[in-house]
């Protein structure tokens, strides 16, 4: 029997070993279910991971191999706004 996996509804990572609460930390983006999320929406903490530069969160399991937090967060087909890496002066 495999080991299903689960989703996080924040950043679209499909490797978590169980559903998103209770205290579960995301390997991906760092929230803590049960706590980030108490008043606070999925869009919300997703905003904010992807304006602090939607880096990987965790420093003991590494990202999966050629990781893209955006091309995560489209094959989860979740909304962002991907943030401007410069300002066209004029």
């Amino acid at each position: 029997m495999s080991e299903m996996k689960c989703l996080c509804p924040v950043c679209g990572y499909a490797e978590l070993p169980r559903p998103p609460e209770r205290n579960l930390i995301c390997s991906c983006c760092g929230t803590e279910f049960g706590y980030h999320d108490y008043a606070t929406s999925y869009e919300e903490l997703r905003a904010r991971w992807i304006a602090g530069g939607a880096r990987w969160f965790s420093r003991t399991q590494p990202p999966p191999a050629n990781w893209d937090p955006f091309r995560q967060l489209a094959k989860a087909q979740m909304t962002f706004s991907a943030p401007k890496t410069f300002v066209e002066e004029k």
